[in-house]
């Protein structure tokens, strides 16, 4: 691989990590709890029992069975790429859990439309779903691009979901997509330079 292309790579390294840093700047502060607050309204304001059965399908995808089902169906397609694919959701997961102890943030207080009884920051559903959904996406994005870009947006549905169920704050979501984005970046750079295991 070329220099140049190195370059860009280490360049998406350290514009995820600074919007990560930003973004834990700002939680910490506080900035976010006007948006937290300002968009949950926004989302609840549509609360009807068709559009909730619709959320509720959505939020599958993010959860352990949803994301297991599509892990399995990936190593049905390709076995080794599947297999890379779960290896890497599994890590993210495991990460989620040790940041949401770290942190302790409670669910947020209105009303619950599923049950959830871990803590709240950062959202796993969003980052094992960007995650999932995103090595997809690079995974096909070289022969099926449109494709890709399509697969890209069901994470960012799945985040919106878990604030209008009413078990994250918008501020969860971020993280998690950060997160998940950060260590895609980290990952895919690794596995271009210095021939790791890849789905080319």
């Amino acid at each position: 691989m070329g220099l140049e292309s190195i370059k860009n790579y280490r360049k998406y390294i350290v514009i995820s990590l600074m919007l990560l840093v930003i973004d834990l700047i700002c939680f910490y502060q506080g900035y976010f709890e006007k948006i937290d607050e300002t968009f949950y309204q926004f989302l609840a304001s549509f609360q009807s029992e068709h559009i909730t059965m619709l959320m509720k399908t959505i939020t599958f995808f993010g959860s352990t069975v949803g994301v297991v089902m599509v892990c399995l169906i990936c190593c049905l397609f390709h076995f080794q790429k599947g297999l890379l694919v779960s290896v890497h959701v599994a890590i993210v997961a495991i990460m989620n859990q040790i940041i949401k102890v770290i942190v302790a943030r409670p669910r947020p207080s209105v009303i619950h439309l599923v049950e959830e009884n871990s803590y709240s920051f950062p959202s796993a559903h969003a980052m094992v779903s960007m995650t999932l959904f995103g090595l997809i996406a690079y995974w096909l994005y070289p022969r099926h691009r449109y494709l890709a870009i399509l697969i890209l947006v069901i994470p960012i549905f799945i985040g919106m979901t878990r604030i209008y169920l009413g078990v994250h704050y918008t501020s969860d979501i971020i993280a998690g997509f950060l997160f998940s984005i950060t260590y895609l970046s980290i990952v895919i750079s690794l596995m271009k330079n210095h021939k790791w295991p890849s789905f080319s």
